[in-house]
C-alpha cells in the first residue's frame, strides 16, 4: 500500500494533526536559526561581503532609528513568547497542539525571513533586505486577518509582535535604503511617522486589538528616545512621543472595558474562533 505524505504546510486540520512532529522540529529549528543569528550580529559584524559590514545596531542614524534598549527589550519579550508558543506544540493537550500548529507555517516563515533580513542588513544589502521585509509584512498581515481569534499568547507570539515590529522595520530599513539625511527626506519622514498611528488605529478600530496598540506605543517610545539623542532640534522625536501617548491612551481605553468585561480585544468583534479552548485566562 503506498504511503501518503502530507505537506506540513497544508491548510487542513487533519494534515496539521498528522504532521505535529514536523511542526515541532521545524518551528524549533527556525527559532534557533533566527535567535542565534540575531544575537550574534547584535554583537559582531560579518567578516564577509563586498559592501559595508556592520552590527545590527550601528551608527547610521536616520529619522526612523529606534533606541536600541527598547528594541532589545521588545525582542527579548518576543523570544520568550515564541518559546511559550513552541511549548504548546509539545503539550499533551491535543486542542493546544492544534491551535499552535495551525499557525506553525507562518511562525516558521517569519523566522526564516527575519534570518534572511539580518544576513542582508549587516552586509548593507538594504534594497534586497527591504524586499524581504515587505514579503514578511504581507505574510504576517495575512496571518493576522486569518487567525486574529487565536489564543492570546499564540496571537502575541506569531502575529501581533512580529507584525508590529516588521512595520517599524519597513520604515527603518527603508530610511537607510534611501539614505534619508536631507532636509526634504526628513520632512517626508515627519509625515510618514504618523503612519504608525494609522497602523495601530486600524487594528484598534477594526479588531479592538489593544495588543497591537501597546506594542506600537512601546516602539514609538523607542523611536522618540532614539530620535531625541540623534537630532534634538527636530520634529521627529516630539511626533514619536505624541504618537506613543495617543496610541497608548486609545489602547488603554480599549483594553479596560475588555478586561472588566472578561473579553479580549479580538473577542469584542464577535469572532470567538479558536480562542475559547486555550489560554482564555492566560
Amino acid at each position: 500500500m503506498p504511503v501518503s505524505l502530507t505537506n506540513p504546510f497544508a491548510r487542513d486540520s487533519e494534515g496539521t494533526r498528522r504532521n505535529i512532529n514536523a511542526y515541532r522540529v521545524l518551528t524549533l529549528l527556525s527559532f534557533i536559526l533566527q535567535f542565534v543569528t540575531t544575537f550574534y550580529y547584535v554583537n559582531n559584524a560579518p567578516v564577509d561581503g563586498s559592501f559595508g559590514r556592520h552590527k545590527i545596531f550601528y551608527g547610521h542614524a536616520t529619522p526612523f532609528t529606534l533606541n536600541t534598549v527598547f528594541v532589545d527589550i521588545y525582542w527579548v519579550v518576543l523570544w520568550i513568547l515564541q518559546v511559550v508558543y513552541i511549548y504548546h506544540l509539545f503539550r499533551s493537550d491535543e486542542t493546544a497542539q492544534n491551535s499552535a500548529a495551525s499557525l506553525g507555517s507562518h511562525f516558521i516563515l517569519y523566522n526564516v525571513l527575519h534570518f534572511v533580513w539580518v544576513m542582508l542588513w549587516v552586509r548593507s544589502l538594504t534594497i534586497i533586505a527591504e524586499f524581504i521585509v515587505v514579503v514578511n509584512f504581507l505574510q504576517l498581515t495575512a496571518v493576522y486577518f486569518r487567525y486574529h481569534t487565536a489564543p492570546r499568547l499564540i496571537h502575541l507570539a506569531v502575529s501581533v509582535m512580529p507584525l508590529t515590529w516588521t512595520f517599524f522595520l519597513l520604515l527603518w530599513n527603508g530610511a537607510v535604503m534611501v539614505h534619508c539625511h536631507s532636509l526634504v527626506c526628513r520632512v517626508l519622514a515627519n509625515v510618514a511617522v504618523w503612519g504608525l498611528a494609522a497602523f495601530a488605529g486600524f487594528f484598534l478600530l477594526a479588531f479592538k486589538d489593544f495588543y497591537v496598540g501597546f506594542a506600537t506605543a512601546f516602539l514609538a517610545a523607542g523611536l522618540g528616545v532614539g530620535q531625541f539623542f540623534t537630532k534634538v532640534i527636530a520634529l521627529q522625536w516630539p511626533f514619536a512621543f505624541a504618537i506613543m501617548a495617543i496610541v497608548f491612551l486609545f489602547s488603554l481605553a480599549t483594553a479596560i472595558p475588555g478586561v472588566l468585561g472578561g473579553h479580549t480585544g479580538n473577542e469584542a468583534t464577535g469572532r470567538h474562533g479558536e480562542r475559547a479552548p486555550l489560554l482564555q485566562d492566560a
